[in-house]
């Protein structure tokens, strides 16, 4: 019989390969898109149903597995939930500066300043290096095995909306692109540093 964390485990992960598999769909084929929501209900209900599931493992996950992976020591705790805190501010950052709605891809401005300017997709990049942080302060393999398949989640996104995202801007979108990189870039680092 398995342990109640083994099923935890096992509903985790369902819900990082569906998410997986939409974003990849939506990558590929926009016609058939699940990211963005835009103003579809499946697929608020496909994403958030799944998103909440995924959230949800993180802390029942830390709280049934915690002390089974290789980060023994204990500055291990203190580092990984630093990160993990830095991860977090810097993705309710950008959430607060777009906005629930738009954060979700329903149709507003094309924010190209503040911490847009330095990355495209910052609450990727915060949740992210959140979900490494939480990897190392928990120090869980089912935690990790989680956390790995949702960095791919959140690494997934910014393909699934890119075309999404072209369609609606057009020319002001390209010139952002080129401007912006995907994830982090050197302005973004020497930003963090220096501050």
């Amino acid at each position: 019989m398995s342990s109640f964390s083994d099923r935890a485990l096992l509903t985790a992960v369902v819900a990082d390969v569906t998410l997986i598999l939409g974003y990849a769909i939506s990558a590929v084929h926009p016609d058939r898109r699940v990211w963005p929501i835009g103003d579809s209900s499946w697929r608020w209900w496909f994403n958030w149903s799944a998103l909440s599931v995924v959230f949800a493992g993180f802390p029942v996950l830390g709280a049934l597995d915690r002390d089974s992976f290789i980060f023994t020591e204990r500055w291990s705790k203190l580092t990984g939930s630093g990160i993990a805190a830095l991860g977090m501010g810097f993705a309710l950052s950008a959430l607060f500066e777009l906005g629930w709605m738009e954060s979700s891809g329903r149709e507003g401005e094309l924010r190209t300043n503040g911490i847009y300017q330095y990355t495209r997709n910052p609450q990727s990049v915060g949740f992210i290096t959140f979900i490494v942080g939480a990897i190392i302060a928990v120090n869980s393999r089912k935690l990790a095995v989680h956390g790995i398949l949702t960095i791919l989640v959140y690494a997934l996104f910014p393909f699934a909306e890119e075309p999404w995202l072209r369609e609606q801007y057009g020319q002001e979108y390209e010139q952002y692109r080129k401007r912006a990189p995907r994830f982090i870039g050197w302005n973004l680092v020497k930003k963090l540093i220096t501050r």
